[in-house]
């Protein structure tokens, strides 16, 4: 029988620290449009979604195979860690609900007419959609994050999976999500369908703002003698990356014990801001589309302090061995090892943090979008 060892450790991350004030790291912001479709005439604009994504955890699992070379055997080895970040829901709804009242105000400072869900509700674009009031915050979008949506906002939604995600409207999110790769290119579908809805609305401009705030960078080093782990901690709002995280598996496998309680998950996670109206009548594209991005990640300093935290299971290794009748036996135990930190932060630097991040991202493309359209 193998033996197994199991060392658990609970890491709480709350170091006092003295951080300087709350400052963003290089600004680089880019732009993309359709060839072609540069043409926007109506102010009117809708805001069809508006999301902060927030990473609050993030649960990895690293195994090495055990060997055996003719002289020594390895014993298998598997490392977890997870790392989660202590910070109230009050905060996170907070800085959303800012960030959204800051984003209409900008809006309509610069002479756009901001449509709410009442001028939309009667299209036929909507028909089939459920109207919602205070969307409340889901954990079931993205592994590890907290989707957060803008209170005392009414939003449409076509419905949601039987694992609680929201469908989105395009015909290829569904697969996105069966192939693992999920997050842009789901949403990416659905605003393909935007055009659809901006010819309804006279050629509104139909908007997409959606970013991603995250604090852990985990890593999967060379594995050597051993399985390893490290993350480091790193607030930043993501440009283009793909998270991994272990989720819960609720697969029919799973409940009935033929595969893992738990699965590893990815989501690609793009901040952006899209701007798309109007629909040519043959083919339906776009007539106009602005999508404001970052060429690379926003960091956010002065806000958690720079922590490094490490799951690592070094392989048991038999060199010496048992003779017997049939031979020399080796035995090499396999060693499972688990570390789980909280990393603690102030809530209020966080909230200006991230404030600054989110203001300062929004306002830019709300500024490019005006100028290079309406001016």
């Amino acid at each position: 029988m193998k033996a197994k060892i199991i060392l658990a450790s609970l890491l709480l991350a709350g170091l006092s620290f003295t951080v300087q004030s709350q400052s963003l790291g290089d600004f680089s912001p880019k732009s993309e449009k359709l060839n072609g479709a540069g043409k926007f005439k109506s102010k009117d604009v809708y805001i069809a979604n508006f999301s902060v994504n927030f990473q609050l955890y993030n649960l990895k699992t690293a195994s090495a195979e055990g060997s055996f070379s003719g002289r020594y055997l390895t014993g298998n080895t598997k490392a977890s860690l997870a790392v989660g970040l202590d910070i109230p829901a009050a905060t996170l709804q907070q800085i959303t609900d800012n960030a959204y009242q800051e984003f209409v105000a900008d809006l309509k400072s610069k002479g756009f007419n901001v449509l709410n869900a009442s001028d939309v509700a009667h299209t036929e674009y909507y028909k089939d959609y459920q109207q919602l009031e205070d969307m409340e915050m889901s954990l079931l979008e993205a592994p590890g994050m907290l989707t957060v949506y803008p209170q005392n906002t009414t939003f449409f939604v076509k419905g949601f999976t039987k694992d609680g995600q929201r469908k989105q409207g395009g015909v290829s999110a569904a697969l996105n999500r069966a192939m693992n790769d999920d997050g842009r290119n789901s949403i990416v579908d659905e605003i393909s369908t935007y055009p659809k809805l901006s010819a309804e609305l006279n050629d509104a401009t139909i908007i997409n703002a959606d970013m991603y705030i995250l604090f852990l960078d985990v890593k999967k080093p060379y594995q050597g003698n051993g399985a390893r782990i490290t993350a480091n901690t790193d607030l930043r709002m993501a440009a283009y990356e793909h998270i991994k995280s272990r989720v819960e598996n609720n697969s029919k496998a799973a409940k009935l014990g033929f595969a893992s309680s738990s699965s590893e998950k990815q989501y690609l996670c793009v901040s952006a801001i899209d701007f798309v109206q109007g629909r040519n009548k043959i083919g339906g594209s776009p007539l106009g589309t602005y999508t404001g991005l970052l060429k690379n990640e926003l960091q956010i300093d002065g806000v958690i302090a720079e922590e490094e935290i490490e799951a690592y299971a070094k392989s048991d290794v038999d060199f010496i061995g048992v003779e017997t009748a049939f031979g020399k036996m080796y035995r090499a135990d396999g060693i499972s090892v688990e570390n789980t930190a909280i990393i603690r932060t102030d809530p209020s630097k966080y909230e200006m943090g991230i404030k600054k991040a989110l203001g300062t991202f929004l306002g830019y493309h709300v500024g490019e979008f005006t100028n290079k359209h309406f001016k």
